[in-house]
């Protein structure tokens, strides 16, 4: 009995490291399946890794003088979009981003006010991933700061009136439970591509 105790127990202990080898390797690969778009090339300083709701995460990205850089984010789907990205470039200390991953409810995703959620382009008619073209003037280095918010659940809610009476529109509240939201798990990638600038100066 002892022995069929110890094998189911290194059983288990062999799943969860696998589980954990499988979740790392993962999201190591998480954004292999992106392909560059021509003019632009792939930039080895593309990352993407296991991240946790509820932190936050930061890294450098150096940026040469001469290239132009497209930047895009993606994440997994148990984070729901609830992220909020900010960008700073380390050599004025100027913010060049600080967007959230999707706009509040009723609202229309546009270019430019948002990190995650896809918009409609206008000109193609096609859904686009939201990205981000930086030229730097001089050699930088941004600061690019991630944090993943706390995970909820949602419940619809109906809206009242001044006298207690529905309106017959709803709102998503969170459902808060005891001791605390959920701590999910998931990848985040920067997927980073680059061309060499089409201006030149002395």
């Amino acid at each position: 009995m002892k022995t069929l105790k110890k094998i189911l127990l290194g059983l288990t202990i062999a799943s969860a490291l696998c589980s954990a080898s499988y979740a790392q390797s993962s999201c190591a690969t998480f954004l292999n399946m992106r392909k560059a778009a021509a003019p632009y090339r792939y930039n080895t300083a593309s990352k993407s890794a296991t991240c946790f709701s509820g932190k936050k995460y930061e890294f450098l990205l150096p940026l040469t003088k001469g290239n132009e850089y497209r930047l895009q984010f993606f994440a997994s789907p148990v984070f729901n979009n609830e992220v909020q990205v900010k960008i700073v470039d380390m050599n004025t200390s100027e913010t060049i981003i600080d967007l959230p991953g999707h706009v509040e409810n009723g609202m229309e995703p546009k270019k430019g006010n948002t990190i995650l959620q896809d918009y409609m382009d206008s000109k193609t008619n096609k859904l686009v991933h939201p990205f981000f073209d930086i030229v730097p003037q001089q050699s930088t280095s941004l600061k690019i700061m991630i944090e993943i918010k706390d995970h909820y659940d949602y419940t619809e809610e109906a809206v009242l009136n001044e006298w207690g009476e529905a309106t017959g529109e709803t709102v998503k509240k969170p459902i808060i439970p005891e001791g605390g939201p959920e701590v999910v798990k998931g990848c985040f990638g920067v997927y980073i591509t680059d061309k060499p600038s089409d201006t030149s100066s002395f």
